[in-house]
Order: structure tokens, then C-alpha cells, then sequence
């Protein structure tokens, strides 16, 4: 029987590369590994640098960072995980240049990126750093055809059907996952939006939205009180000036001017400070609520996914009485949404996955 560090890498170089296996993880890179058809002389590789053979190079662009990986299918190589600082480059094309460098890649059978700001017409902007990024550039980089550019709210309803069981924590309602069936992303970090993930015979669809924009609702008057500043303040109250990393200081302001608080500091107290836990409850409020009234209009039998820092340090705080009580309020259909489940994401590189999921449908 082989050792067991050589099963995994004989297993892994199955699954990267089906039968014909032309490159192997050694030393921290992809090496050619020598076939049939090399020895016969059908393939012109050499020793050098590694051509395409089903690896996809995926990348995570934020304001502030640029994560990518190489991937075979929906998995992720870990040991090609780099994360490079945006303000060391001008440039995207500059990071994935340097990657390819340091990876020993020549080209791939695709390239997806996602990015945080609009993604239109294979171009897309960053909103926190003046970046713009063509579809045509990402094909000459990566010497492919296959290119794509997607928010990063669409890479992670991506990759809701990649993640795993530990990927995923329960937070509210049915502990029942169906990836068969649509599922709903929300992200709550320094903005808000969501992804619906739909399933067809075809693989998956993730159309774009703008939710955070919509409307913010209103179900007593503590929420009407912060509505009201919101609409004096900028004419409309929009959801993610309240259910965001921004809000709960907003929420914190409206109820107790004399009590300044970041969303930072409101959490950290929240366990020992009577008003801290009291913004934390209205904050959770509003998110039920909404995420109520999203849970009826897309209908995620699958699920409801939330993802972002906000999501995460919110999540020991969610309860039955702020959160649930107003997930459920929906008069004559407050039944059915008690049978949608909400959940946590957990994995940081889901952004990633849903990239290579993306690919692998095209």
C-alpha cells in the first residue's frame, strides 16, 4: 500500500486532472509529469514553465487586497493561496503577472475574477480604489478564452453549492440545507447586498442586485425614529445606512446622542452595557426584517446564507426574540417563514470557490 502522503497526492492529481494527470503539486508548484503522449513526442512540453492542463486561475479583488488561488474544478489548491496588497501595484494586471511569476504558469484553462463594484459589459470598477479591469486584458494574461468578471456577491452565491458542512454554521430556523433548491446570500459587512443562487439543469445562476439601496422597513416606532433621521438627513432611508458595519454606530447616535459608540464599540460592550445590547437588538430588528421580507420574495428553500465580518460578530447575539421575532413578522404568512433556515458562512476563501464554481460551468 502507498504512504498515505502519496494516496493524497496520487488522489489529488485524479481529481485535478482526470486520466491523463499532466502536472503534479511538488515543491510548492506545478510540475509536469511525463505521459505517454510527451514520450511519444504529441506533447511539446518541456521542463519549464507549466502550460494549461484544467487549471483555472481564480482572484478575489477588494478595496484592499487581492486574494488568488489556483483551481481544478470547485477545489481550491491551498498551497497556491497568495493575498498581495492593492497599493503595492497600479494595476490588476500587475498582481496577476506577479502571481503567474511566482506560480510558474504559462497559461490556463480560465480566469475569474471577482470584484468588489459593479461588473457590466465584460468590464468592471472598483469602488474603493481606481481600478477598472477588461475581460480582454484577463484573456491576454491568462492566455484563455475563458474569462470572466463577477461581483463578489455573485461569487459567493457561487459558491454556496462548492462549500461543505463545515464551511456552514446554523444561526436561525430550520438546520435544513437543500443546494438543490434556490439559495439566498446576504452579505453584511461595510455595505449591504445580496446574491440569489438559482439552480437549473445547466448548473447555477447568479444574477446581480443592488438590495442594499431598497427601501429600509419599519416595524415599530424605535425603527420609525431612525428612518425618520435617515430620510431628514439624506431624503430617503436606505437599508444599508442601517444594516451594515456603519448602521449599528447610526442606530447608536439616533437612540443615545449622548453615548457616542462605533459599531465596534457597541459590540464589545454589548455583553455588560444595557444600551449597547438594546442597539445590537434594534440592529437585529431591522435585519430580521428585512431579511424576512427577502426570504418572501425570493423564496431560498435552500437556505439563507449570511457572510462578512458584521455577520460574524453579530452572530452570538442573534435571538428568537430580536432577529426571529421579526424574520417572522409577517402577518398570514408568518408560518411559512419559520420553514427558511438562516446560516453562517465560515470559509474565507468562498469568494474563491464560487470563482472556480463559476468556470466550471462554462
Amino acid at each position: 500500500m502507498l504512504p498515505k502522503t502519496i494516496v493524497a497526492k496520487k488522489s489529488f492529481n485524479a481529481a485535478l486532472y482526470g486520466d491523463k494527470q499532466l502536472y503534479k503539486w511538488e515543491e510548492n508548484r506545478f510540475l509536469p509529469v511525463e505521459t505517454r503522449e510527451s514520450r511519444n513526442g504529441e506533447s511539446k512540453m518541456g521542463r519549464g514553465m507549466m502550460s494549461r492542463g484544467g487549471v483555472h486561475l481564480v482572484a478575489d479583488v477588494g478595496g484592499t487586497n487581492t486574494r488568488l488561488a489556483l483551481s481544478a474544478g470547485t477545489a481550491l489548491r491551498k498551497e497556491t493561496l497568495k493575498r498581495y496588497e492593492n497599493a503595492t501595484a497600479s494595476c490588476l494586471e500587475d498582481i496577476l503577472d506577479r502571481y503567474i511569476s511566482e506560480m510558474n504558469v504559462s497559461s490556463f484553462d480560465g480566469i475569474c475574477i471577482a470584484v468588489a463594484g459593479p461588473a457590466h459589459q465584460d468590464r468592471a470598477e472598483l469602488t474603493n480604489i481606481d481600478w477598472t479591469i477588461q475581460k480582454s486584458a484577463l484573456q491576454k494574461i491568462a492566455k484563455t478564452e475563458k474569462a470572466g468578471i463577477i461581483n463578489d456577491m455573485q461569487a459567493q452565491g457561487y459558491a454556496l453549492s462548492a462549500l461543505e458542512n463545515a464551511d456552514i454554521k446554523h444561526v436561525y430556523g430550520t438546520p435544513h440545507v437543500d443546494k438543490t433548491k434556490r439559495m439566498l446570500v446576504c452579505g453584511v459587512g461595510t455595505g449591504f447586498n445580496i446574491a440569489l443562487s438559482i439552480p437549473t439543469p445547466h448548473g447555477v445562476i447568479v444574477p446581480p442586485a443592488e438590495a442594499g439601496h431598497t427601501r429600509l422597513p419599519v416595524r415599530n416606532a424605535t425603527e420609525q425614529k431612525v428612518a425618520d433621521y435617515l430620510i431628514k438627513k439624506n431624503g430617503f432611508a436606505e437599508v444599508e445606512e442601517v444594516i451594515s458595519g456603519r448602521g449599528m454606530a447610526l442606530v447608536n447616535h439616533v437612540l443615545y446622542p449622548n453615548s457616542p459608540r462605533t459599531s465596534q464599540d457597541v459590540i464589545q460592550s454589548a455583553p455588560e452595557n444595557a444600551e449597547a445590547r438594546h442597539v445590537i437588538d434594534v440592529f437585529c430588528g431591522f435585519a430580521g426584517s428585512y431579511f424576512g421580507d427577502l426570504a418572501l420574495t425570493t423564496l431560498p428553500e435552500g437556505g439563507i446564507f449570511l457572510i462578512g465580518g458584521l455577520a460574524r460578530a453579530l452572530e452570538p447575539f442573534v435571538s428568537e426574540t430580536n432577529f426571529g421575532a421579526a424574520f417572522c413578522d409577517k402577518g398570514r404568512f408568518s408560518e411559512m417563514n419559520k420553514s427558511f433556515g438562516v446560516n453562517l458562512v465560515v470559509d474565507d476563501f468562498a469568494a474563491l470557490k464560487g470563482c472556480a464554481n463559476y468556470l466550471t460551468q462554462r
